[in-house]
């Protein structure tokens, strides 16, 4: 029965043909070993790069920082800027318009067509805004001045009050200059 079983066996390996039957599954295992082989060298040169970083980029770009902050502080101060100059030109903006209504200047609008027909009924206001103070005279919004917040272009320094100014119109308690960040004289 052994010497049977035994020649059934040689007839199966006889009749398939072994090596061709074997062939793709070894070069499947061959091409995974490469890739294998080339995610371990892949791997190895990461770990190689990030050293590098750790050692010499971190400490770069941690030596940065205080520029970096300087920089965010000059952005603050100039958003700050804007922001003042903006209420500034609101306060003239609302002053010209006072201004127009006290001389009768015409607005190139409907609305001011609509305004003068009164056709909806409502009182005109008696009280006008004005622009004067009590004795009569043109009292004219306070403004920045560009010097407090700019180096003049010469070397002489320039002293600039800023008693008109409000608190919030201050220029920056620094005297940084806010166009190059860097302290006034």
């Amino acid at each position: 029965m052994a010497e049977e079983l035994a020649h059934d066996y040689s007839g199966y390996f006889k009749a398939s043909n072994l090596d061709q039957e074997l062939k793709p599954i070894t070069v499947g295992i061959d091409r995974m070993m490469l890739r294998l082989e080339e995610f371990e060298n892949l791997l190895e040169l990461v770990k190689a790069e990030s050293g590098v970083a750790l050692t010499q980029n971190v400490p770069k770009l941690l030596a940065l920082h205080p520029e970096l902050d300087l920089l965010c502080d000059r952005i603050d101060k100039l958003e700050q800027f804007v922001q003042m100059v903006g209420r500034n030109l609101d306060a003239v903006e609302k002053q010209v318009q006072i201004a127009e209504e006290e001389l009768d200047i015409p607005d190139k609008t409907i609305n001011v067509l609509l305004k003068s027909l009164n056709i909806f009924g409502k009182p005109k206001p008696t009280e006008r805004q004005t622009n004067r103070n009590a004795n009569g005279m043109y009292e004219p919004v306070p403004v920045f001045k560009t010097e407090q917040y700019f180096r003049p272009n010469g070397a002489e320094q320039l002293n600039v009050t800023a008693d008109r100014l409000s608190e919030e119109e201050q220029p920056p308690s620094s005297c940084e200059d806010c166009d190059t960040g860097t302290p006034e004289k």
